[in-house]
């Protein structure tokens, strides 16, 4: 079934927006078994606007009105913030109707959607692989065709990692573009909400309704994109290897200029301030988002959540963060780091002595996605490698620097699992971001 917006707006002319909402919900019934949701309303109406009737789903760290927040974690079970996040309250003015909040990493601190208090989010092209994450269940939610889009945020590649393992489009925006707060946070440097779907026009339109902002127009001169190949294209699964240099070829032959650019010391210096400012960041941000809930969560601490944490991963990932190893001083010596890494990413991209690139082209994981149950290693290329940390190679650098990106499908494996491709710019382009992936999708595509 085709799901993308226009068609469900068929749907809904051709019967009803609440036929349309009573479908998705008993579709979302049907692929339980994948995991996707957390939470599904009892009965979901849209308002007037160019979604009207549209179904939405929310990733289960984004907070909404009438649903509850439990970020994927058991202390928050019971929590219901009574509010909208900026993103879902524009989606909701806009006439979107939110039908239920979808299964995520617990605390959004992975990359699997292996959720040991909510069950593991399963893959819809091979349930025994991971949907990614962490915003898996948004992302099955689409591909399912429950959704044509669905809210997830991201980190350090949580919306475009299962993009690229679901066969989707996923839009991370620039940092701060779509509102701050109403999220149970990890870091307020590197985190935003973004938006699955099955198009670049409907992700354009997404981010239209939320910032008011439409996509720029490019005309049709050639693209100019940089491909950053140390770092980004080492070590790829070969059929990810194929799959970018089909993709390259494809540009190329379509009249794109590849320009060969390295982002220098990307990861190395994103290796470095990372996680410190993450570490940092969720131990100061989580608690104050506890302290602004109206219920009995509001009184609970940072060890109360902790004690509570179901995965082992994300317990490792919290304890080290409660553990105050970083300080202040570290801390502000990171952002610092940080802002190297910008500046790094900036000379890559608007250099100097040159003219300005379009985007950097890079696969979006190095591997397809993995089993579930890898929640720390993983086979690649004949040997075990970290699961969290080779997924989000391409992804964290820029993260860490708050770029916007997107992940577009481009192919599959042998075996049919779907690989992703990214277009990454300057922060505060997202509108030349988004055009430039309007003109690339249908070349990956091959029409």
């Amino acid at each position: 079934m085709t799901t993308g917006i226009d068609a469900v707006r068929q749907r809904i002319a051709a019967s009803s927006a609440a036929e349309v909402v009573d479908a998705a919900l008993a579709r979302a019934r049907e692929i339980a078994d994948l995991g996707a949701f957390t939470a599904l309303t009892d009965r979901a109406e849209g308002g007037a606007g160019p979604l009207a009737g549209v179904p939405l789903a929310v990733k289960d760290n984004l907070d909404t009105l009438d649903l509850p927040t439990t970020g994927g974690t058991p202390a928050l079970r019971g929590s219901r913030p009574g509010r909208d996040q900026h993103a879902v309250a524009r989606l909701r003015a806009a006439g979107a109707a939110v039908i239920g909040k979808t299964n995520l990493h617990e605390l959004a601190l992975g990359i699997t959607s292996n959720n040991a208090a909510f069950g593991p989010v399963r893959n819809p092209h091979d349930p025994s692989r991971s949907a990614g994450g962490s915003s898996g269940g948004s992302a099955v939610a689409v591909a399912t065709g429950v959704v044509p889009v669905a809210l997830g945020t991201d980190t350090g590649g949580s919306v475009r990692v299962p993009a690229a393992h679901c066969g989707l489009v996923g839009l991370r925006p620039t940092v701060g573009r779509w509102g701050t707060g109403a999220t149970v946070p990890i870091s307020s440097t590197r985190d935003t909400a973004g938006v699955l779907a099955t198009s670049v026009a409907d992700a354009a339109l997404v981010d239209e309704l939320v910032t008011g902002e439409p996509a720029a127009h490019l005309g049709d001169r050639p693209l100019r994109l940089g491909v950053p190949r140390t770092g980004y294209y080492d070590d790829l699964h070969p059929d990810v290897a194929a799959t970018a240099q089909r993709a390259l070829d494809r540009l190329a032959d379509a009249g794109a200029e590849l320009v060969e650019v390295r982002v220098a010391d990307a990861h190395e210096l994103d290796a470095m301030c990372g996680f410190p400012i993450v570490f940092f960041e969720i131990a100061r941000e989580l608690p104050a988002y506890l302290a602004t809930l109206p219920g009995p969560e509001r009184r609970l601490t940072l060890a109360d959540v902790l004690a509570q944490v179901a995965s082992p991963d994300v317990r490792g990932a919290l304890e080290l963060a409660a553990g105050g190893s970083v300080t202040e001083e570290v801390y502000r010596e990171n952002l610092a780091v940080r802002e190297r890494l910008r500046a790094s990413y900036a000379a890559a991209l608007a250099p100097e002595d040159g003219p300005r690139l379009d985007a950097l082209v890079y696969p979006t994981v190095p591997l397809p996605a993995p089993p579930v149950g890898d929640d720390d290693t993983t086979e690649l290329n004949g040997r075990q490698v970290p699961v969290f940390l080779t997924t989000i190679r391409n992804t964290g650098p820029g993260s860490t620097g708050g770029m916007p990106s997107i992940s577009l499908p481009a192919g599959a494996t042998a075996t049919g699992l779907p690989i992703g491709v990214s277009l990454e710019a300057l922060p505060g382009d997202d509108g030349v971001l988004l055009a430039v992936a309007g003109r690339v999708e249908p070349v990956l595509a091959g029409s």
